[in-house]
């Protein structure tokens, strides 16, 4: 089976926080929110066979056996990212790589904008999910995602993804990436009453991520302000920094 692959981080200690993580990028992405921070993985095709995908996360060693835990350094892998684009977008294959992870011992978490909750709802069906990333573009309201995303009737599919991740105790984060005046100081609140009302047992924490311009068009918000921000919210609330690029 090929995945459309955007890239690979073989170590990350920031996509799972407290893990050791290798990272998958996979393209496409139905979104078109007008400061992606990985608009080159929006579309394009680079097909990969699954397999090979595998072979260069765990190389093999002598007489083929497989290493199952990738080393950096004094850093062990203990798990693997999907993200993207957005990865839920390619469902056979991000399936078949859960049960590759699963089969090596490996945890799996998912950054996903949580418009494909029938790939999400496949994942926990098949219980290869342990952890999730809901990246909440906007307010919970229909002119609000149109804005962030640039396509009608989003939200929706979002809020079947967030109820998905509630009803079954999957632990999740919530990332919030800000840009000045996108999503407003009153959106960021909306966002988190929205989380009030679902009462979600399971939320780890609320990330305010600073959203970085592609083309240095404007000065990001500060991470004061951020800071500030975060401490107005009923949650778990930390900030983030998104200088970081995909290979």
């Amino acid at each position: 089976m090929m995945v459309n692959l955007g890239g690979i981080v073989p170590l990350s200690t920031v996509d799972w926080p407290g893990r050791a993580s290798a990272v998958i990028f996979l393209r496409g992405c139905h979104f078109r929110c007008p400061f992606c921070q990985n608009a080159e993985l929006q579309s394009g095709w680079t097909p990969v066979e699954i397999s090979e995908l595998m072979d260069r996360l765990f190389p093999r060693r002598g007489a083929g056996q497989s290493i199952l835990h990738e080393f950096s350094g004094s850093l062990r892998i203990d798990s693997v990212v999907l993200s993207g684009g957005e990865p839920l977008a390619q469902r056979e294959a991000v399936i078949a790589i859960a049960g590759e992870v699963d089969a090596r011992g490996l945890d799996l978490g998912v950054e996903t904008n949580g418009y494909h909750p029938e790939t999400l709802e496949a994942l926990i069906s098949e219980g290869h999910l342990c952890m999730v990333f809901l990246d909440i573009k906007a307010a919970p309201r229909e002119d609000a995602y149109l804005r962030a995303t640039g396509i009608r009737d989003a939200l929706p599919r979002v809020l079947r993804s967030l109820d998905l991740i509630v009803e079954h105790d999957i632990p999740f984060e919530i990332r919030i990436t800000v840009f000045p005046g996108m999503p407003s100081e009153d959106e960021v609140k909306e966002i988190s009453d929205l989380l009030q009302r679902v009462k979600p047992r399971s939320l780890e924490s609320v990330v305010l991520q600073q959203g970085i311009p592609p083309c240095g068009e404007f000065e990001p918000v500060s991470e004061e302000d951020l800071r500030r921000l975060a401490q107005s919210l009923k949650f778990n609330t930390r900030i983030r920094s998104l200088r970081r690029s995909v290979p």
